[in-house]
């Protein structure tokens, strides 16, 4: 007990940086405060510091770009865990100095009276196929790159090049026209088939993993719906949902668009308002997506062509695209949230 008759609430703020962490235990009740520093390589002392943490207990950890290890460790063993927004929380500590240990006791102490800025952390299997989807998207843009090259080469040597883009057709022309090359450009050809051939079949493998995890419960009925949308296929729909994770998360739409960063940016003073570029605040992955399913869509759905066509007239073809793909993403939310199959959306 604590003073009297009043329980202890102890809270736990973590500062993590690379090499070490700062943790600050805290009670609410009676003001208690004790620090602790660990080495992130010891993993098994951090393991055994907070399986020993008096309870009942709520950790937070700060949002950084590496905290998911700790994340993944520390899940099983406290009471309840919680992700820092660690920007914000900087923000409400005022002009408080700056140390690990001040850090660690301000995300304590806002988590401690309800006042800290949460972040969304993706469960376990929603963090599997984001690491598979961003895998994948990050070989597909590097073999995209390999292409580049190519073309270049070709265009330096004033020649069309293969048909269909790819190891197998410019393995084909290599073996019928690199006679019509020079020695070293047509030995650097066969480098990028090399390159296309690695990336393809690993890029292969990882689209299996992805519909192997896409048949999972957590992930199945709504796979079902966005895979009903034009322009989605298996990566949009994988990626999709790996960067948004519960679509009920977002209760207006809104919210789901400041997320996505496709929200175009505001500026408003003395009475005058202008939009500007889109935020890009958002995972770059989910963006990119959805923008290669919009110029799908546009092809595939009339009634997405007009839309696009009525905004082209106004703002251009590249304006349009993104006013396309931000459209996409609210009506799979919409969708989902409602259990419902794509619509065609109304012309106003």
């Amino acid at each position: 007990m604590c003073g009297t008759t009043l329980p202890h609430r102890w809270s736990v703020g973590i500062d993590l940086h690379k090499e070490t962490l700062t943790a600050c235990v805290y009670c609410s009740c009676c003001g208690e405060i004790r620090f602790q520093k660990l080495a992130c390589r010891c993993r098994k002392q951090i393991a055994e510091f907070f399986g020993s943490l008096p309870r009942p207990h709520v950790v937070a950890i700060e949002a950084v770009g590496f905290y998911r290890w700790l994340w993944e460790m520390l899940e099983p063993l406290v009471d309840k865990l919680v992700l820092a927004d660690a920007a914000q929380a900087r923000a409400l500590a005022g002009r408080r100095i700056k140390t690990d240990r001040e850090d660690a006791q301000n995300v304590a102490e806002l988590l401690a009276c309800g006042r800290l800025p949460v972040a969304y952390a993706p469960p376990s299997e929603v963090q599997v196929l984001r690491d598979c989807s961003r895998q994948r998207n990050a070989f597909a843009r590097q073999r995209a790159q390999v292409l580049i090259r190519v073309k270049s080469v070709m265009n330096a040597n004033n020649r069309p090049g293969p048909a269909r883009m790819g190891s197998s057709g410019l393995v084909r022309y290599l073996e019928t026209c690199q006679q019509k090359l020079p020695e070293r450009h047509s030995r650097y050809l066969w480098q990028c088939v090399d390159q296309l051939l690695l990336f393809e079949r690993q890029i292969g493998q990882l689209e299996r993993e992805l519909e192997r995890l896409l048949t999972q419960p957590t992930f199945g009925p709504s796979a079902a719906i966005l895979n009903s949308f034009p322009g989605v296929g298996l990566v949009t729909c994988a990626t999709v949902l790996a960067e948004i994770g519960d679509f009920h998360r977002f209760t207006y739409r809104k919210a789901i668009a400041r997320y996505s960063g496709l929200d175009p940016r505001t500026f408003d003073s003395a009475g005058k308002q202008r939009t500007g570029h889109i935020s890009k605040r958002g995972p770059s992955d989910l963006r990119w997506v959805l923008g290669q399913a919009a110029w799908t869509a546009v092809r595939l759905d009339p009634q997405v062509k007009r839309i696009w066509l009525r905004i082209c007239r106004k703002a251009g073809k590249k304006a349009a695209l993104i006013a396309i793909a931000r459209r996409l993403l609210l009506w799979m939310w919409r969708a989902v949230c409602s259990g419902q199959s794509y619509r065609p959306p109304a012309i106003a």
